[in-house]
């Protein structure tokens, strides 16, 4: 069987059908390009087509395969090894597509799926001896860092990596202050400011700003240093009693600030001894009383005090010393 002379024998009987290979490729729904395949014996039409165009063409299957037509069994053998032929196609076709879903799939698997995160332990560069806890989506890799910035790249999701990310942040330590939500990280005292993951064509970028000690009660301290004008003893002295409040910050929890305020008369008899904790919210001093020492019981001492603080001084807003004095304000 000469694939050229078939292709030659429909050239032939298309031209004298007055078709063109477009119009022919039309009627058996098929594009010219195959019918120019066929007449150039680059191919030959598939047996599913060769009936419809024996009868476009006015001739038989056994004329256009170059058979004679007593040879019945050599058409047979012909047809049949074109439906072989077709088979192993639509086997190959299927094969790959089912290759290319696997491959969809497992991306899709990759980049949408949670495998949750690895805590990586690596060296915080501003204290060389101190490793620091951050935790990474896995699969993540090349990790890079500047100052108090870390990131890794990663091929997976965006949605994905994020949610891993707030998973470890959810072990950590919520912290508020200045508007914003920090994590801080107890044991190994490094607080992480800020976090991102930002997309790119092939990956994406996974970031974390971390700070040392406790941001937050460095914020604070430097907050309550500005309005207090500083950590130091706020006092009052007149003819009939004397006043010391001492702000302090704990060493050994520096998210907590003490106060210690002393009261005596002018006979130098204590009144008032205690010890307590403070905070600062807008322009008060609020000083929760925990212990006393020394207690007057002739007043009635409130379990806290607040005072206004106006240019650095705090003014007692609820004065329980006015047997001694009209206004309380602590320079």
């Amino acid at each position: 069987m000469d694939n050229n002379e078939i292709g030659k024998f429909i050239a032939h009987c298309r031209k004298e059908k007055g078709l063109t290979q477009k119009e022919l490729g039309e009627k058996l729904f098929v594009t010219d390009k195959a019918v120019s395949k066929w007449e150039r014996g680059v191919s030959l039409p598939d047996i599913t087509i060769l009936e419809k165009l024996a009868d476009e063409l006015d001739t038989d299957i056994y004329s256009i395969l170059q058979i004679p037509k007593k040879d019945k069994s050599l058409a047979l053998e012909v047809i049949e090894k074109e439906r072989v032929k077709i088979k192993n196609q639509f086997k190959r076709k299927l094969i790959v597509l089912l290759i290319i879903g696997v491959i969809i799939l497992g991306i899709f698997v990759f980049k949408m799926v949670s495998f949750g995160y690895s805590v990586k332990h690596v060296k915080y560069t501003h204290y060389d001896n101190k490793l620091i806890n951050l935790g990474v989506p896995k699969f993540s890799f090349y990790m890079q860092n500047s100052e108090n910035n870390y990131s890794f790249k990663s091929f997976r999701g965006k949605a994905v990596l994020e949610n891993e990310m707030k998973s470890f942040l959810n072990t950590l330590e919520f912290m508020t202050c200045n508007d914003t939500v920090y994590y801080y990280d107890e044991s190994v005292d490094m607080t992480i400011t800020d976090y991102s993951v930002r997309g790119n064509i092939l990956y994406n970028t996974i970031s974390y700003s971390v700070r040392n000690g406790n941001y937050c009660n460095l914020f604070w301290i430097k907050d309550y240093d500005k309005k207090l004008g500083g950590f130091t003893s706020k006092v009052m002295n007149t003819d009939d009693i004397n006043i010391i409040f001492i702000p302090f910050v704990m060493e050994d929890d520096g998210s907590k600030f003490q106060g210690t305020l002393m009261i005596t008369d002018k006979d130098d008899k204590a009144i008032e001894t205690s010890m307590g904790s403070f905070e600062i919210k807008d322009d008060e001093l609020i000083y929760y009383r925990e212990e006393f020492n020394d207690k007057d019981d002739t007043f009635d001492i409130p379990n806290k005090s607040i005072f206004k603080i106006k240019d650095k001084q705090l003014i007692l807003k609820d004065n329980y010393l006015s047997k001694y004095v009209s206004e309380v304000i602590l320079k």
